[in-house]
């Protein structure tokens, strides 16, 4: 008997592989606080484990997680959510699940959330809403899972043959040590395939990210700051007394699950149906490709650059504009460039700007050694409430949240998984009368500076990114040095849509705005009264009656808002609106620039070894079921539950795991 969900505070979500629940068959309960078809009788009556060397010497072999205790034994699936952020890899060192189970259950006192046997079948032991006790020092906020793997091929290379089976044996190095390892089946890798894509879209804080040392190169060690990583990582990514998963390609694993990095959309038409814009795999390619994005912007649009973007027809202005604006074919297709999480939509009839819907995505990413999260908003959308058309439409249209919420100009907030790849909405027609096209404004920001994290690892090419400090200036630009390359005609502090489009189609001074990241209000955020007060005290605007101030206020502001309280509670954003704006064109390609210059190093991964030169795993090191006492899999402090306050809120916690 199986299903095909796994389960979070009794709640399923969907996977498509085979798991097994822990009633659902015989023998791998691992919520049970009794021996359970022991090889050998258990003490106390039947309850504590066998072995006399283990840590754990109690009936419970996991707890309540500390930060949901305050819940009993019913947290809210929120508050599981907000709290999980890792998924770490085992191999368990056993010719099989029921024996993994009855190593882990029976005779040391452990537990883990998943079992994958050597078919692939899924046992899950524990509900994940409850710790289990299979990495210590990470236990209160992980999932993981024991996947079936002797492990070692030096100790026994023969292991699998005597049984009648067959594996392959490959060989990795970790932790400096070269071992010769039996490789994993291609049955466990399709299911924990499916099983990673489950876990991101059922667990929010836990992205479809693995452990780097430099961009794009798995980290085959421990890893700095382990505990506040997001993502899927191994074992000994977190300890150096540890080398299981072995041979586990955490890359593959996510890069394979999370979709194909993309542009947001295509240049020239695509060939066939269903074709994505994929980023070229060499870096000459990835900058012909992003020079064409860039003439799509520059020559093409009326106005919608960054730093600055004409705005109001003839009235125009020292405005940040955080994004760019790409013109296109009304409904065509637009595409998420990373993997992320859905956070907010809005649907509606178009206003006198056009189309104000738009969708918001969240991206956590790992680059290097340092985990950045940045968002990405798409705006002026088609109405997806009352458009129709041929070809491929988001979705998100098919999720329920989404489906219960759907009001035209509401705002709706979600939380749903992304892959990269997808069709996220399509071409809208926006600007003011005499001005509008078919086009979308795409924009990238994030509430703290990013490139230095991802520039952290100096063996990689280095780029100069400017930091511009618009805050002081409110909504309008006061930097001088922003200011100066665009206002020529005249020079008199004010900018107009003709100095604008002159600058970016024909200044090569354009070129220095391509790598700036503008630390400024939001255009979406704000009131129509606050606005109302800065653009009153605007030089640009100093013509204006205040009754046509007014009416442009609440023709091309007013309709466009959606920075509320409400919004940024949900997607952790500052209330006021002041983030980092980077060029979206740029980004883009930075971050898979990055990711193009680790793959040529990538010189250290899987079967990069000879066999001659592995050696058995050196003293204090083990992987699983060397590990006889349990000490790795649980800590005293996990034991005797000193982790964390557990007075924590579920507001709070739904912002993420508390330090």
């Amino acid at each position: 008997m199986s299903s095909n969900k796994i389960w979070i505070a009794g709640q399923g979500f969907d996977i498509d592989a085979k798991v097994v629940r822990w009633d659902e068959g015989p023998g791998y309960n691992g919520m049970l606080k009794y021996c359970i078809n022991p090889n050998k009788p258990c003490p106390g009556g039947g309850v504590l484990p066998y072995s006399e060397k283990v840590v754990n010497n109690s009936p419970n072999r996991l707890s309540r997680r500390p930060a949901l205790r305050r819940y009993g034994d019913n947290p809210p699936v929120e508050a599981v959510q907000a709290t999980v952020r890792q998924f770490i890899v085992h191999h368990d060192g056993c010719a099989s699940a029921a024996m993994c189970f009855n190593v882990l259950h029976n005779e040391r006192g452990l537990s883990c959330h998943f079992l994958m046997d050597n078919d692939g079948t899924i046992y899950q032991t524990v509900d994940i809403a409850l710790m289990a006790y299979h990495a210590g020092g990470f236990n209160t906020h992980s999932v993981g899972i024991e996947i079936c793997n002797r492990g070692d091929a030096k100790r026994d290379l023969q292991y699998y043959s005597k049984r009648g089976q067959k594996r392959e044996t490959t060989t990795v190095r970790i932790h400096g040590h070269i071992y010769q390892c039996f490789r994993f089946t291609p049955a466990q890798e399709e299911a924990m395939e499916a099983l990673a894509v489950a876990i991101t879209r059922a667990l929010p804080n836990c992205p479809l990210e693995y452990p780097q040392d430099t961009p794009g190169h798995q980290a085959w060690g421990v890893i700095p700051n382990a505990a506040q990583f997001a993502g899927f990582l191994g074992h000994y990514h977190t300890t150096r007394n540890k080398w299981d998963p072995g041979p586990y390609d955490f890359k593959r694993l996510c890069e394979k699950s999370r979709g194909s990095l993309c542009f947001p959309m295509f240049v020239k038409p695509p060939e066939r149906a269903g074709d994505r814009p994929l980023v070229p795999d060499d870096s000459e390619s990835l900058d012909i490709a992003t020079r064409e994005l860039y003439k799509l912007n520059e020559l093409r649009a009326e106005g919608g650059y960054f730093p600055l973007g004409a705005y109001g027809g003839e009235h125009e202005s020292r405005l940040w504009h955080g994004g760019v604006h790409l013109p296109g074919k009304q409904l065509q297709p637009l595409y998420a460039p990373f993997p992320g999480r859905l956070l907010a939509v809005r649907m509606g009839p178009p206003t006198p700007v056009g189309s104000v819907n738009f969708v918001l995505l969240r991206h956590d990413m790992t680059v290097g050694t340092g985990s950045i999260r940045f968002f990405s908003l798409y705006m002026h959308l088609a109405d997806e409430l009352s458009e129709g058309g041929d070809g491929e439409r988001p979705a998100w249209l098919e999720l329920k949240p989404w489906q219960d919420g759907a009001q035209a100009g509401k705002v709706v907030l979600l939380n749903e998984h992304v892959e990269a790849g997808s069709v996220i909405g399509r071409y809208g027609l926006a600007g003011p009368a005499g001005y509008r096209q078919a086009q979308v404004h795409f924009e990238i920001f994030a509430t703290d500076e990013v490139i230095d994290i991802v520039q952290q690892d100096t063996d990689l090419l280095r780029e100069q990114w400017q930091i511009i400090d618009g805050s002081l200036g409110g909504r309008f630009s006061k930097n001088k040095q922003v200011i100066d390359l665009v206002d020529t005609q005249p020079r008199d502090g004010k900018l107009s849509r003709r100095e604008l489009l002159d600058f970016f189609r024909g200044s090569s001074e354009r070129l220095l705005t391509r790598n700036m990241a503008v630390l400024s209000l939001s255009e979406w955020s704000g009131t129509a009264e606050g606005w109302h007060k800065e653009l009153l005290r605007a030089p640009e605007f100093e013509g204006l009656s205040k009754a046509d101030l007014a009416a442009l206020i609440d023709e091309q502001v007013t309709p466009t808002l959606w920075w509320n309280d409400q919004v940024a509670k949900h997607a952790e954003l500052p209330r006021d609106g002041l983030v980092f704006h980077y060029h979206p064109l740029s980004f883009v390609r930075f971050i898979n620039a990055k990711l193009l210059q680790a793959k040529a190093l990538d010189k250290d991964g899987i079967g990069a070894f000879d066999e001659a030169d592995a050696s058995e795993p050196p003293p204090g090191v083990t992987d699983d079921i060397g590990d006889e006492s349990g000490a790795s899999f649980v800590n005293e402090a996990e034991l005797k539950g000193e982790i964390i306050r557990t007075d924590i809120p579920l507001e709070e916690l739904v912002k993420g795991f508390p330090e």
